[in-house]
């Protein structure tokens, strides 16, 4: 029996001669081979933030309450990308948090609350069985405007476990997509992705940085 991802289904379209001739350039013999192959590559392209169907917002820390603004800002930006499953991970102040962005249905999102006072690494061990695929990781700390579908696009191709989005190679903060591998780098106890697990994903070449350089 063959792989259903390894079937080929022919499928006839029209199409405008301008956006055929939009299509024609993508083709350049080697990344692209043909017109069916840009076709393929251009909605591969379009649907694989899709493909990403649920994010952890981590929103611990003393400062977390004073980031609602924050957070009902990604949760919209979230749900544009097709993001509709948002865990977010609060702290001991998390009770104000819940309070104000509620479990989702008026943005029809599902948000889930998850306690930990364990780090951002502590709170993504939690999850770590609950977690089968790609998916987004928010540092709303410092959060970062980034086209998500260019971010997921840059991590298929390169395919590290983390890719990071952010203004700052220095405290790593900001948006990252990960993969659920990464999740077995995370110890028990209280550890920081930041400073523990980002770290040793580098020295193994599994970690990327995708740099937002300017701000919005």
């Amino acid at each position: 029996m063959h792989d259903r991802q390894s079937q080929r289904i022919r499928v006839t379209v029209s199409l405008s001669k301008d956006l055929l001739d939009v299509i024609d350039e993508q083709i350049d013999g080697l990344r692209v081979r043909n017109r069916s192959h840009a076709v393929e590559s251009l909605l591969t392209e379009s649907l694989q933030v899709a493909q990403i169907r649920e994010a952890i917002i981590l929103a611990g820390g003393e400062q977390a309450p004073r980031r609602l603004a924050a957070i009902e800002q990604m949760l919209k930006t979230l749900r544009e990308y097709g993001i509709f499953e948002v865990t977010i991970a609060v702290g001991y102040l998390g009770e104000a948090i819940r309070k104000q962005v509620g479990d989702g249905r008026e943005l029809g999102m599902t948000i889930s609350y998850a306690q930990s006072e364990l780090g951002t690494a502590g709170a993504l061990y939690q999850l770590k069985n609950k977690i089968k695929s790609t998916f987004f990781v928010v540092n709303i700390e410092r959060p970062v405007e980034v086209d998500l579908k260019n971010l997921v696009k840059f991590h298929r191709e390169h395919a590290p476990l983390v890719t990071i989005a952010t203004k700052s190679l220095r405290d790593l903060s900001g948006i990252y997509v990960m993969e659920p591998r990464a999740l077995q780098s995370i110890p028990k106890g209280f550890c920081m992705l930041e400073e523990t697990v980002f770290h040793n994903l580098t020295k193994q070449g599994k970690l990327l940085a995708y740099p937002v350089l300017t701000e919005k």
